[in-house]
């Protein structure tokens, strides 16, 4: 895919999630009892000493942002400025650090004990979702843990309106942790239910892996 065209997906996510920014909290409430349950595996995952958190796509905070900041130093980030200005009046900022921006752009010198990117990769075009996989190694610490969710099956190309770059499957996501050099932990498929703007529920399935840097 061309740049041009990478740079136009990326605008029409920002501007997608600056307009339902209010309405976001409520229309993902329903999947928060499951991004919990995985934080859950993730925090139970990590060593006593673990400090440093980085989370891609936070949207405003809710739920996972504002039980990490209680625990961990936080760096979280997401595309749109106006899920970012919301964030900032829901989260601490003695221990969070809010990035604006796409996060293929994002650099670091502190290694991560953990990265999540809950409902985040999958908006990138499908060539930039392995390749930020690559980046999430290089960002942790040996040991440290990746927790994410991918679209599992029954798509094809560009879904949601083209805010999601294209489908890595199951077989393909695991093939290429491992290749990176990740040890997947959890592997699960767990199906949403969305409803559409006519009232009409859809149900989306989403791969979940929590993955480890070998060290």
């Amino acid at each position: 895919m061309s740049g041009s065209a990478n740079h136009e997906i990326k605008e029409n996510i920002r501007k997608a999630y600056n307009d339902i920014a209010d309405k976001y909290l409520e229309w993902t409430e329903p999947t928060h009892k499951t991004r919990l349950t995985y934080l859950n595996l993730l925090l139970d995952s990590l060593n006593s000493n673990a400090k440093h958190v980085l989370e891609l796509g936070c949207g405003a905070g809710v739920p996972c942002t504002q039980i990490l900041a209680k625990k961990f130093d936080v760096t979280a980030n997401d595309i749109s400025d106006s899920q970012i200005a919301l964030a900032k009046t829901r989260l601490p900022d003695d221990s969070v650090t809010l990035i604006h921006g796409d996060m293929m752009g994002l650099k670091f010198q502190t290694e991560f004990d953990a990265v999540l990117a809950m409902y985040s990769i999958i908006h990138l075009p499908r060539e930039e979702q392995s390749e930020m996989l690559r980046r999430i190694w290089g960002w942790l610490r040996p040991g440290g843990v990746f927790l994410g969710n991918f679209l599992e099956g029954g798509f094809e190309g560009d879904v949601k309106g083209g805010l999601v770059g294209g489908v890595m499957m199951g077989e393909e996501i695991r093939r290429i942790l491992g290749e990176i050099g990740f040890k997947i932990e959890v592997d699960d498929v767990v199906v949403d239910v969305e409803v559409e703007e006519d009232g009409r529920e859809k149900e989306v399935a989403f791969h979940w892996i929590l993955a480890r840097k070998v060290e």
